[in-house]
């Protein structure tokens, strides 16, 4: 088959003919049609992750996935050859990932893409998606409540706009000015823009009561800490990024929770019921051929992209 990879970290990566991946037990193979790419699979390139997980070379990056079974493990229920699905690999080993025209995925981590909902949009849908439904569930959102996203045009922020608008919430997107009419054609009812002051004393300006919850996508410690101070007592801050100090917001009466993204065929199949009734809309996309992968790469650490980088394998 033919693969995106690399054969040491840093590299720019480039295309490998590699033997095709046969499924384990409890695993499908896929034939890949598109593969998206998220901020983590920049990490692992670069090597930071070198240390506390296993990688495999040549590294073949990505986990998630949209594509059509084409061989069954032993043991595999409710999946036959020809059906097509999106999803994640679900391997904890790094290197076997979705930049390849095959991959193997376990069941419990892929569902079936209606027809509604293109390959490209399902590739983008995963990783991205689960991590905005778990965040706007872990705050528990009424309706009237104000909830401030941070990081609203990336791929988590631009589906937990529409996630957390869906529960009659009031949606704060705070992102950079010239995102803004993105952000707000997502749902979102005001914008902050990220660049141009304090983020928190315009909070403060417009909400001098507090809000009722954050989702943060990519703050560091201190930073969602100088932006938890927006929330009223009672609220509830996030974090994708491990940086909600838990107990010193228990400390203020404010639920800190630390969002560890679980892909799970449930939440998959919540997911695309959502997209194919039109109630959850692909966020912007930018496609890219699998030869020109590395260069989907290079905009991941840009400010200028938003919404999600799809290879079309």
């Amino acid at each position: 088959m033919r693969a995106f990879a690399l054969d040491a970290f840093g590299q720019p990566g480039s295309i490998h003919d590699l033997p095709d991946p046969e499924p384990a037990e409890k695993e499908v193979r896929v034939r890949v049609a598109a593969a998206s790419i998220n901020p983590f699979d920049n990490v692992v390139l670069m090597g930071y992750l070198k240390d506390r997980m296993e990688h495999r070379f040549p590294l073949i990056p990505c986990g998630d996935l949209a594509g059509t079974v084409d061989a069954l493990g032993a043991g595999v229920d409710g999946f036959a050859v020809g059906d097509s699905v999106f999803g994640v690999t679900g391997r904890m080993v790094l290197g076997e990932g979705t930049l390849a025209e095959l991959t193997t995925a376990s069941t419990g981590t892929i569902a079936k893409r209606p027809a509604a909902v293109s390959e490209i949009e399902a590739a983008a849908l995963p990783l991205a998606g689960v991590s905005a439904l778990q965040s706007v569930e872990a705050v528990a959102l009424k309706p009237n409540d104000v909830v401030v996203i941070v990081g609203a045009s990336g791929g988590i922020g631009s589906y937990a706009i529409q996630l957390a608008a869906a529960t009659g919430a009031r949606v704060i997107g705070v992102t950079s000015k010239a995102k803004t009419e993105y952000v707000k054609s997502l749902g979102a009812d005001e914008v902050i823009d990220r660049t141009s002051g304090d983020v928190v004393e315009a909070l403060r300006a417009k909400h001098p009561d507090g809000v009722a919850a954050i989702i943060d996508t990519g703050s560091d410690a201190a930073g969602l800490a100088r932006l938890s101070e927006a929330v009223r007592k009672g609220g509830r801050v996030t974090s994708m990024k491990g940086a909600a100090a838990v107990d010193d917001l228990a400390k203020r009466g404010i639920t800190g929770v630390n969002v560890g993204t679980q892909v799970t065929r449930e939440r998959l199949d919540h997911l695309a019921r959502l997209a194919a009734e039109g109630k959850l809309k692909a966020p912007h996309i930018q496609t890219f051929p699998l030869a020109e992968a590395g260069d989907a790469f290079q905009l991941i650490v840009q400010d200028t992209r938003y919404g999600k980088l799809v290879v079309k394998i």
